[in-house]
């Protein structure tokens, strides 16, 4: 007589599809069902496990050795990829797998007592515990087959325990939020009651708390039953007066139903509001964007459930309570599985000013031609203090903010360049203020040495716009805004760019150069960028890391890393000039093969990359850009308009094959000769029209 891995043979599907069909647990398409039926019916003996139309109740009899599986939701990808592992480890065993879904149909009902407690041929019962009905729990009480529990243990029933790292599962989700940024971070999930959406709900709490953040009932709803339920709930959060920034859906419909809620109000995803969700599916990778989620693993579950069971099947034979005999290797087993988040582009960095604002779009700054003739009319001047210049990213800052104040009317009195001297700075401040220019844009040279200078600016009538950092003692009251680029989401670049490489060539071992000074934006980007590396890439190793006070300090620092940790691959390092140094150093030790990534599109790393030498990607700014900002905020001020406290613009992801394009966006002319030259050997470059 056929068994059931005969028939699906026979129709090419699984063993559990047949089941499917016989037993209507779940939803098979026509055509496999046509062709399971179709097998049956060739069959000259129709097999006696096969409970045919309108005979559910009448005994279930079997003549090969199966297991039962139980899963309380059979929809979701992670319980089809399990039930798929477990049915090879059982085939593999010589027994077959039937599935079935609880429900508290009686005819069911029946159906699962006959598989579980009549028939001599059932070897053991699999249980994804979650959404079972009570009927169903107490007839696990009463069998005595061996039970393996998936998701968490049920009182009463004497069974080995499969669970998956729920709380550090959604700890981790939580934490890539925050550490993104993000502070107001919605949590949204079905059943309250439910043991696994508990344990991602104290991860999450747990995160916050960590992190020092208050945790507000507010954010975190369970319950929602459905989709209205759950696009009403994201409807009344987006209204309110502190709107999420994120969205961790805790469990797979909901994730579902937020994204299908996100396009139908058109919501952009992730500038807009960036998403995490529980469990990673196959379409995750595919879908735009690309979601971030909390990866179960799967298959070391479904293995661990199958070869507990398999283990305690070999055990039981002589016992009349096999559910509650040892195993082989000891008592009842509670095996907890971890978890793992992959960062995908749902999730975005928030970049934060000084005092802990969101950034803010250039948009907002926009003029009216009305206001654009006051400004012209009012003949207003300005003047600049550099911490340093000679360099393209101070050049292009100049020229923004020459070219918007022309264009306005407000005259360019003074720039004046520091050389990086925050003595020098401190009297030029005091020079410039003499002036008395209506606004003064700077950047600082040192946050603490040239603080009293720029609050005696702050006191003056001179309106003060800051470029990148704020000095201490300052508040958002004593200065127009600061201008910088999107720091977090510059140093998220970075650590891909560098996490890119290595993984693509197979390598393992990074070092990370930090600049120790307190510069917050250049601090942001470099804790993003070793965020990213320790959380998207796991397999990569942090051997070594140093920071730098100055450019020249790099040479050094370098050196003593590469002597510390030799077998490094590939160095994160702040930006432009301390790169410069570093593949000095490098170079100087015989180390030309260490990859570097690093901040700031200047000439000489441009070069280097474009002739394949150690520089394998660029975050580049567009100080350009960034200078038309620091103008056109203060062109704001100086009529009364409300200007944002911090600005942040988005940086460019810059390699060998865009590096022409890049250059034109950064610089707004085609790259220099000897930069297109070394390219022309690069296989993918095209040139520039």
């Amino acid at each position: 007589m056929a068994t059931i891995n005969d028939i699906a043979k026979m129709a090419g599907v699984s063993a559990a599809t047949v089941s499917h069909v016989v037993n209507k647990t779940r939803y098979v398409s026509p055509e496999l069902v046509k062709r399971v039926e179709d097998a049956i019916n060739s069959l000259e003996f129709p097999p006696n496990f096969v409970v045919k139309k309108g005979k559910a109740s009448a005994p279930v009899t079997t003549e090969q050795q199966y297991v039962v599986l139980i899963a309380g939701d059979t929809h979701t990808p992670f319980h089809l990829e399990a039930e798929e592992q477990i049915e090879k480890k059982i085939n593999a065993a010589g027994y077959s797998l039937i599935t079935v879904s609880p429900t508290n149909e009686k005819q069911k009902l029946d159906l699962y007592s006959q598989l579980l407690l009549s028939q001599p041929n059932a070897l053991g019962v699999i249980v994804f515990v979650d959404k079972l009905d009570d009927p169903i729990i107490k007839l696990l009480k009463r069998t005595k087959i061996p039970i393996v529990l998936v998701g968490k243990m049920l009182d009463g029933v004497g069974a080995d325990v499969i669970l998956s790292d729920n709380v550090k599962g959604a700890y981790m989700a939580a934490n890539h939020l925050i550490k993104s940024g993000h502070e107001n971070i919605a949590l949204l999930c079905e059943d309250p009651n439910s043991y696994a959406i508990t344990e991602r709900i104290n991860g999450f709490k747990q995160a916050l708390e960590d992190n020092s953040i208050r945790s507000n009932p507010e954010y975190i709803i369970s319950g929602l039953a459905d989709e209205n339920s759950i696009f009403s709930k994201i409807k009344e959060l987006l209204l309110g007066q502190n709107p999420p920034t994120a969205i961790f859906a805790a469990n797979y419909n909901t994730l579902l139903a937020v994204f299908k809620f996100i396009k139908e109000n058109n919501i952009h995803c992730p500038k807009d509001l960036s998403v995490v969700g529980f469990n990673d599916f196959e379409w995750a990778s595919l879908h735009t964007p690309a979601i971030t989620t909390v990866a179960q693993n799967t298959e070391k579950i479904a293995i661990e459930a199958a070869e507990s069971l398999l283990a305690r099947i070999n055990t039981a034979e002589d016992s009349d309570e096999p559910n509650l005999k040892l195993t082989p290797y000891g008592e009842h087993k509670k095996i907890v599985v971890p978890t793992e988040l992959r960062v995908r582009e749902s999730t975005i960095g928030i970049g934060r000013g000084p005092f802990g604002e969101k950034a803010a779009s250039s948009e907002l700054l926009h003029l009216t031609d009305t206001e654009k003739k006051l400004i012209r009319d009012g003949n207003y001047t300005a003047a600049v203090s550099f911490h340093y210049t000679g360099k393209a990213w101070m050049n292009l800052h100049e020229q923004g903010i020459k070219d918007v104040f022309n264009s306005l009317g407000i005259s360019l009195i003074a720039i004046t360049d520091a050389h990086f001297d925050p003595v020098l700075q401190s009297k030029q401040l005091e020079s410039l203020l003499s002036l008395e220019p209506d606004i003064l844009i700077s950047i600082p040279t040192d946050n603490t040495k040239t603080s009293n200078a720029f609050k005696k600016v702050a006191k003056s009538k001179t309106k003060l716009v800051l470029i990148t950092n704020v000095p201490n003692g300052l508040t958002p009251k004593d200065y127009v805004t600061c201008v910088s680029v999107n720091e977090r989401n510059h140093g998220r670049l970075l650590g891909r760019g560098l996490g890119e490489y290595m993984t693509k060539h197979n390598k393992t071992n990074i070092g990370i150069m930090k600049y120790g000074a307190e510069f917050y934006a250049t601090n942001q980007r470099d804790n993003a960028a070793e965020q990213i590396l320790t959380e998207e890439y796991p397999e990569l190793k942090v051997r070594g890391k140093v920071t730098f006070d100055s450019e020249e300090d790099a040479y050094k620092k370098t050196i003593e890393l590469m002597n510390l940790y030799p077998e490094i691959e590939g160095i994160y390092t702040s930006w432009e000039g301390p790169a410069v140094k570093s593949m000095q150093a490098l170079a100087d030790i015989d180390r030309s093969d260490v990859a570097i990534v690093t901040s700031d599109l200047e000439f000489p790393i441009a070069l280097n990359m474009a002739k394949g030498g150690m520089v394998k990607m660029i975050g580049a700014q567009c100080p350009y850009k960034q200078g038309q900002t620091l103008a056109l905020a203060a062109a704001n001020a100086l009529i009364g308009k409300n200007v944002p406290s911090f600005i942040g613009l988005d940086p460019l992801f810059v390699t060998t094959e865009n590096l022409p394009k890049s250059w034109v966006e950064v610089y707004r002319e085609e790259p220099p000769a000897e930069l297109k030259e070394a390219l022309k050997d690069h296989p993918r470059y095209i040139g520039l029209s």
